[in-house]
This record gives structure tokens, C-alpha cells and sequence, in this order.
């Protein structure tokens, strides 16, 4: 009974019933999505700090600034180097003698509380260095005017900011020459991943904000900013302008390669030969042939895919069954109606399979062309993040670029079953019959259209 049972699953060369080929479709989704959970999520990272309030001191040998991660060890040298410095301060001022400090130390010192007044909505982003803002802003949190309620100073900061914002107020409107308390560096609790081991939440997060944002960061090229989606677009312009133009060229000369050995023996040759040439080495003479806009990028497309596009079609079109040329040569077809009757009709299903794969092969252009001349689409968000190690940004549009390419190929199998019926089944359903009646309806009118090739009077 087990044995029957495996045998559904597992047998040598045996096609498995659609419910099952469905649930290991999305096996094979699941387990790299697992695979990843678990690399993420595992027992072995450590505890990690990521700086939220930062401070500088001569007693520490770097300098760490918000968005740090630091060691659990780094963080308490951190935090404790701080409260030495400022033991040293308050000890001064006991004994009347306070410490002096340049107006440039108390201004960096202000300064650091810019991360929690962004996070609180008090400052905006332009406000980082405005320290005349951020001075107002120290004194009317001192004086309980704000609400630190998304991002809070601890107590001891608290404190601090008290103390400071009654030397500030005391100088006004001067900056005063006594030595400013640090504030205590603060930090939020992650765990200790590799930079590039960005966990799915992170990833996910940064889509759903990509995707629903309005603006993104600005192009290098000093371009305005555009959305994830803006990019998105001018990718899928990038890729179909690149394929359509490929296959324009390739199916004719491949179908005719394939039917005349002697544009086989012209073309295939030099195609053969030009396809182990990179295409991405002839980006600088695209760009001084085509400028440095979309131009270069389609035609990248283009090389990239016409040389093997024209080597599989003519093996497809050489793959056609002799013995259909034969029957129509022998009722009489001249050459046009063995092309258009006989060779095309009976290609058209592998032909579109053919396309579908070729297809694939130009997504895997995308990210090269995209980086010629000015940087454009998902590759400028790739390379631009990248360069940063934000890989919470860069995962996203990877994958934009993998299921665009996944989902665009399994409509168009989806599509074929109804397109071609004599080769593959179609499926039932609704929208099975109406695909399945318009390609009847297609391949009916064709063959009216279609002059039929008259017998020899011999």
C-alpha cells in the first residue's frame, strides 16, 4: 500500500497528476523561504546594539554615529567611556571650576539629539544641522513641550537634557563656553545578522513602502526622483522594446535559415560566432551611437538576445517533420505556401515555446543594460543601495525582476494550452472555453485566408 502510494509520486518519467505538480510548484517556493527563516532566525547571531543617540569622546578610538551596530562589549565601553567624561564635568562644576568648551564641541553635543526628534516628528530631515532649530527644540522638551512618546530619552537623558537647556538658557542668546553634559549614547536591540542577511520582514516592509511611496531617492544623473513603480515601468519598456526588436529580426531570418541551407550557411556562421562575443562589451559604442538615455539599454537588449533567438528558431524550423514538406511539395506548393501553409502552421507551437524561453534570457540583460549611460529603472535602485550595503532596499527589486519574469512565463503557458490545442490539452473552465473558442476562431480564419496549393497537372 506505501508502495502505491510513492509510486504517485515518484516514478521514473511519469508526468504527475496536476494537484500534485501544484503542491510541489509551491514546495519549491516554500523552502527557500524557509531556508532563509531560518538563516535569519536561528539560535546562533548574537545580541547586536544599533545606535539611536550617539556621543563622541578623546577616550574612545572610533567614532560611532546613529544606525552603528555594535558588539554587546563595544556597547558598554561605549556607554561607560560617556559616563567618565561626564563624572569629570559634574566634578569640575562642584568644585567652581568648570570645564571650557569651544562653541563648535556644545553645538555637536546638541546636535545629537536630531535621530529622536526626527523619530518624534519635532524636526524635519533638512533640520539635521540647523542648530539654532535644535537648540529650540533641546529647551522646549526640557520645559515639557514636547511629546517624546514614539522614540523616548531615557531618564538619565532626560536629565541631561534638563541640565543643558538651563546653561543654554542662561548664555542666551550667545552658546555657552561651559562644557555641555554628553548624552548617553542609546540604542535599540537586534540581533547581530550579516549585512546582507536581511530578514523577510525587513524585505517585505521595504516593499510595501516602495511600492506606496510617491518619491524615492534622487538619480545620480540629477534626474528627479521617481517611485519603485516609476522604475518598474521604464524596466519592462527596457526589456519588451529590446525583445520585440530582437524577435522582429530573428524569427524570419531564422525561419528562413532553417528552411534554405543556404541562408543557414550564410548567417549561422557569423550569428554562431557573434554570440560568444558579450554583449555587454560593445555598451561604450552603443552609447556613441544611441546617447545615453534609453537608447543604449534597448539595444543591449537587443544583441543580447537576437544571436541565440535566430540559432533556436532555425533548429526548431529544421525540427519540423519532412514528411509535411514532402506531402505539400507533392500536391504542388510552390515555396511562399511551403513557408506560410506548411512550415510556419507547424512550427507555431514550439516557435512560441521557443519565444517564451528567449523571453528569460532577455530579463537576464536588464541589470547591465539599465547601467549604461544614464542609470535607469530597478538596476539604479540595485546598484545605487547596493553601493550602501542597504540590501533592505535592493532585495525588493531583485525580486521584482525574478517574479515579473516567473509570472510572465507561466500566462504564457498558461496562454499556449488555448493557443495551440493540437499541442498541449487545455484545461476546463470558464476562461479555458473562451481562450479555447477564440483560437478556433483564429486558426479557422487563417486557414480560409490561406490559399490552398493546387495539384500539378502531371
Amino acid at each position: 500500500m506505501k508502495f502505491s502510494s510513492l509510486e504517485k509520486w515518484w516514478t521514473f518519467r511519469k508526468q504527475l497528476d496536476q494537484s500534485r505538480g501544484t503542491v510541489l510548484m509551491v514546495l519549491s517556493f516554500l523552502i527557500p523561504l524557509l531556508i532563509w527563516l531560518i538563516a535569519c532566525y536561528g539560535p546562533w547571531w548574537k545580541t547586536a546594539y544599533q545606535v539611536t543617540i550617539s556621543a563622541e569622546s578623546e577616550g574612545l578610538q572610533s567614532v560611532f554615529t546613529p544606525g552603528d551596530v555594535l558588539t554587546p562589549e563595544s556597547w558598554t565601553q561605549f556607554q561607560e567611556q560617556i559616563v567618565i567624561d561626564n563624572a569629570k564635568i559634574i566634578a569640575a562644576r562642584q568644585s567652581k571650576t568648570p570645564l571650557v568648551s569651544s562653541e563648535r564641541q556644545n553645538k555637536k553635543i546638541v546636535r545629537m539629539i536630531f535621530p529622536l526628534a526626527l523619530s518624534n516628528g519635532w524636526l524635519s530631515r533638512d533640520q539635521e544641522i540647523d542648530d539654532q532649530a535644535l537648540r529650540e527644540t533641546l529647551l522646549a522638551y526640557a520645559a515639557g513641550k514636547l511629546d517624546d512618546s514614539k522614540e523616548a530619552f531615557s531618564d538619565e537623558n532626560k536629565t541631561i537634557a534638563k541640565e543643558n537647556a538651563a546653561i543654554l538658557a542662561k548664555a542666551a542668546p550667545e552658546w555657552p563656553q561651559e562644557s555641555l553634559l554628553k548624552f548617553l549614547p542609546q540604542a535599540q536591540m537586534e540581533v547581530a545578522r550579516p549585512v546582507y542577511l536581511v530578514t523577510p520582514s525587513a524585505v517585505a516592509s521595504s516593499f510595501w513602502k516602495g511600492i506606496t511611496s510617491t518619491k524615492t531617492v534622487e538619480s545620480e544623473s540629477g534626474a528627479p526622483s521617481k517611485s519603485l513603480l516609476q522604475r518598474y515601468g521604464e524596466s519592462w519598456r527596457t526589456i519588451v522594446l529590446g525583445f520585440l526588436l530582437a524577435i522582429s529580426v530573428a524569427i524570419p531570418l531564422g525561419i528562413m535559415a532553417g528552411s534554405y541551407n543556404f541562408v543557414s550557411k550564410l548567417a549561422e556562421p557569423f550569428v554562431n560566432f557573434f554570440s560568444y562575443m558579450p554583449a555587454p562589451a560593445f555598451g561604450v559604442v552603443l552609447m556613441a551611437i544611441f546617447g545615453l538615455d534609453s537608447g543604449p539599454k534597448i539595444m543591449l537588449v537587443f544583441l543580447g538576445t537576437l544571436p541565440p533567438a535566430i540559432l533556436t528558431i532555425a533548429k526548431t524550423t529544421r525540427s519540423l517533420d519532412i514528411s509535411l514538406i514532402e506531402a505539400a511539395q507533392t500536391l504542388g506548393a510552390n515555396q511562399r505556401q511551403l513557408i506560410f501553409s506548411v512550415v510556419v502552421p507547424g512550427i507555431l507551437p514550439s516557435l512560441f515555446k521557443d519565444l517564451r524561453l528567449l523571453f528569460g534570457t532577455a530579463w537576464t540583460w536588464l541589470v547591465i543594460a539599465e547601467l549604461l549611460g544614464f542609470k535607469s529603472g530597478l538596476s539604479e535602485v540595485i546598484d545605487t543601495h547596493g553601493r550602501r550595503f542597504q540590501f533592505e532596499i535592493v532585495y525588493p527589486a531583485i525580486l521584482m525582476i525574478g517574479l515579473s519574469g516567473f509570472f510572465m512565463d507561466q500566462i504564457l503557458a498558461y496562454l499556449a494550452r488555448y493557443l495551440f490545442p493540437w499541442a498541449e490539452p487545455a484545461r476546463k473552465g470558464l476562461i479555458g472555453k473562451l481562450l479555447s473558442s477564440i483560437a478556433k476562431k483564429w486558426v479557422n480564419c487563417q486557414s480560409r485566408r490561406t490559399p490552398q496549393p493546387e495539384l500539378s497537372e502531371s
